[in-house]
């Protein structure tokens, strides 16, 4: 339902064309806000729920600072990521320019431009551990990790109003289709058998819906400055028991074959530590993976006989 919570808040979103992106930008624009959505592919213009749509490639720090030139933001979302979790030594340069050197030309546009709070995003691939000791497990996991301690570092040093938001594994409608949840469910869906890994690594399920709700939250709470904020559930489950949920709903157990892929080496296990995110911000996960996978599930059968294409 719109309500009047950022009733005239001019917002500026990077990454506004993603998966928490999208969900978020129609979110603030139903509160009231004057939304700035923006992304590496939209083209200008408004949308149908009044979202302002800018193209800028956040790796650009001229492009960034014009932006913010032009907006004059009173809250800022940095959700810009490139998002892929491989090892492949390939995924290194993209992994540094869009998800470090994007995220700090934002910090530095938002301690020029004093732009009021912002919003950045941490990952649950970061490692865990002393600093001298935590090995990041991938590409994107440095990149996060290095991004998450620029935001405390600037919050430090240059009083930024940050809040860092570190979401886990989160699933919902409008997911990459190369992701695994979606891939799982488009296989279950057609039928047709799904080879994966073991499924043994343990994992803290989040559905989008609560990590949007989290993300509002955020903007309405004061700045968390260098404490980072756990979103999820604070409960682990596998990977296997996950998508078995998935199968049921589907009908289609026989097709999942665990065991056909290997398991890729350093995955991290880790449940979201809750106390920050109740006490911060007022937010508890609500939704349990059945209901979220239902959820999913029917958005995929829609979009399917409505002929609609996948998400960017």
């Amino acid at each position: 339902m719109p309500t009047d919570t950022f009733r005239d808040t001019s917002a500026l979103v990077f990454g506004a064309s993603g998966f928490l992106g999208r969900p978020l930008v129609r979110r603030l624009a139903q509160s009231g806000a004057r939304v700035h959505a923006v992304s590496r592919r939209a083209g200008p213009g408004r949308d149908q729920d009044g979202v302002m749509w800018a193209r800028c490639d956040a790796s650009d720090a001229g492009q960034v600072d014009a932006l913010f030139e032009a907006v004059r933001p009173r809250l800022v979302y940095n959700l810009t990521s490139d998002s892929r979790g491989g090892r492949e030594i390939e995924l290194i340069p993209d992994s540094l320019r869009n998800d470090l050197i994007a995220a700090v030309n934002i910090m530095l546009a938002a301690c020029r431009h004093r732009s009021g709070l912002l919003i950045t995003t941490g990952s649950l691939e970061e490692p865990v551990g002393d600093a001298g000791d935590a090995v990041p497990s991938s590409p994107y996991a440095a990149a996060k990790w290095a991004g998450a301690t620029y935001a405390r570092m600037m919050a430090a040093l240059y009083d930024l109003p940050v809040t860092i938001l570190r979401p886990f594994m989160t699933y919902g409608p409008g997911q990459k289709p190369f992701k695994l949840v979606p891939s799982v469910l488009e296989g279950l869906i057609e039928g047709r058998p799904i080879p994966l890994s073991s499924g043994h690594r343990l994992v803290d399920w989040v559905f989008l819906d609560d990590v949007v709700d989290a993300f509002v939250r955020a903007a309405e709470a004061p700045p968390a400055g260098t404490v980072p904020i756990d979103i999820g559930s604070g409960a682990l489950l596998s990977i296997r028991d996950f998508l078995s949920i998935a199968a049921e709903l589907t009908g289609g157990a026989d097709l999942l074959r665990f065991g056909a892929l290997q398991d890729r080496p350093m995955e991290i296990e880790k449940a979201a530590i809750t106390d920050p995110a109740d006490r911060l911000l007022g937010w508890r996960a609500s939704t349990a993976p059945d209901q979220g996978l239902a959820a999913t599930i029917m958005e995929i059968r829609a979009t399917r006989r409505l002929g609609r294409p996948a998400s960017p």
